[in-house]
């Protein structure tokens, strides 16, 4: 292995989980090139070696060409999205060249085999092969037509939680408590957006990315799975070739509507979810990240699989018992050549609760109100924690705003400006939240 390693993060999102793991590399001592949307968090971090856009169209291609200039040792690909683009990348390198052998080699360093890229894109595939090795998962089926809808709903007790294929962040997720609740998710899941819904996205989010996916009017796959009565869970892997390298569990203590992101979670090494991440590692050779999600029951307290992140997820930066899953996994590739500790590492210590930031600015008061958790802030990037206090990039247009005031039930919480954030933060803190650095900022 040479000495020095070259990490190529890639976002076609804007969230700043991707941000705090670039944060991981920069300090491991790595040289970190990065593709990303305009306006991204990652535009505030100093020691990034380069910038590029990420394209609106044509993206295996950009990805390609990308690689071949860089050459990095390892891509690290921030959402859903960008890993679909990269098994295209991949399967349209053509093997006779340099520049496509490259490309295909780093791919599979950086995700795994490419006879397994189909399980992170189908949700029902990976739920049947896990189950098939031991791993308690609900029961699940695709829903073609209506008549599959009406046939599961009287085979499966309700309530049901029906899933778009190649959907991600809780979008594309309806739990249906009635057979005509699931029929209508079912109907609107399965076809293309309807167009006022793709200028919303575009004009309210400024997303173009997904304004062009929900206007390119393709039915998607739908599946169906029985409700698990409980509380949802994940488990982040650092993994090398098939082989587990470190986890990270967490239970979910709160969370962004009914199927949001987590906003608090507690620390868990529950064996449960390590045995079904070594599973899937195993079975799948996987390569990088990956993360798994779950559902505890309430009642056996067993934690069923409900589906896999083919990437970083939201806690990849989180230091607990002395390191990172990203220090892990730089340390097993490269040896001794990187510190798995570092002065300036905030470790979590003997804290398990954690509430994420700046996710938890969204997070409704009722949902946190006694949590006595610790909040995850950035301190020594002060930048970086300027840039997170501010509502996403995507959401500071005047169409954003005035969506918000008109309506009532944002489903994943309102956006907040600086001001509103930091009157949020000293409410928490008062209710008995804790971070390590007092509130400095003017």
């Amino acid at each position: 292995m040479k000495n020095d390693f070259t990490v190529l993060i890639v976002s076609s999102v804007w969230w700043s989980a991707i941000t705090r793991a670039a944060l991981e590399f920069i300090e491991s001592g790595v040289t970190v090139h990065a593709i990303c949307p305009q306006g991204h968090s990652l535009h505030c971090l100093d020691g990034i070696e380069s910038f590029s856009r990420y394209p609106y169209f044509a993206a295996p291609g950009v990805l390609t060409e990308a690689v071949t200039r860089i050459r990095p040792d390892l891509i690290v690909p921030a959402d859903d999205r960008v890993v679909l683009a990269l098994h295209q990348a991949h399967a349209e390198a053509d093997p006779t060249t340099e520049a496509g052998r490259l490309c295909r080699e780093t791919i599979e360093r950086s995700l795994g085999q490419p006879e397994f890229f189909s399980y992170a894109q189908t949700r029902l595939k990976l739920i049947d092969a896990l189950r098939a090795r031991g791993v308690p998962t609900p029961a699940a089926a695709a829903l073609d037509t209506a008549q599959d809808v009406r046939a599961w709903c009287a085979r499966t007790p309700g309530p049901w939680v029906l899933k778009r294929d190649r959907s991600w962040g809780g979008s594309g997720v309806v739990i249906a408590d009635t057979p005509p609740e699931a029929m209508a998710a079912f109907r609107r899941l399965s076809q293309p957006a309807r167009m006022a819904c793709a200028l919303r996205v575009l004009l309210a989010d400024r997303d173009i990315y997904s304004f062009m996916e929900a206007s390119s009017r393709r039915p998607m796959p739908v599946v169906a799975q029985a409700h698990v009565s409980g509380m949802p869970a994940n488990i982040m892997v650092a993994c090398w070739r098939g082989k587990v390298i470190a986890t990270l569990g967490a239970n979910v203590v709160a969370y962004q509507g009914r199927t949001g992101a987590a906003t608090v979670i507690e620390i868990t090494e529950a064996a449960d979810m390590v045995h079904a991440a070594r599973v899937a590692c195993g079975s799948l050779q996987l390569s990088g990240f990956f993360g798994l999600d779950f559902v505890r029951c309430a009642k056996t307290g067993t934690y069923h699989f409900i589906e896999m992140n083919p990437r970083l997820t939201q806690i990849g930066h989180l230091c607990h018992n002395g390191t990172t899953l990203i220090r892990s996994l730089l340390h097993h590739v490269r040896g001794t050549q990187v510190a798995i500790t570092s002065p300036d590492m905030l470790d979590l210590g003997a804290r398990t609760l954690v509430a994420l930031f700046p996710q938890i600015l969204r997070a409704e008061a009722d949902s946190v109100r006694n949590a006595s958790a610790w909040i995850d802030i950035p301190w020594r990037h002060p930048a970086l924690v300027e840039e997170l206090l501010r509502r996403p990039w995507p959401r500071r247009g005047s169409v954003a705003r005035l969506e918000e005031r008109l309506r009532p039930n944002m489903p994943y919480g309102k956006s907040v400006d600086r001001s509103e954030a930091m009157g949020k933060l000293s409410t928490l803190l008062q209710a008995g939240m804790i971070t390590d650095m007092p509130l400095a900022l003017p």
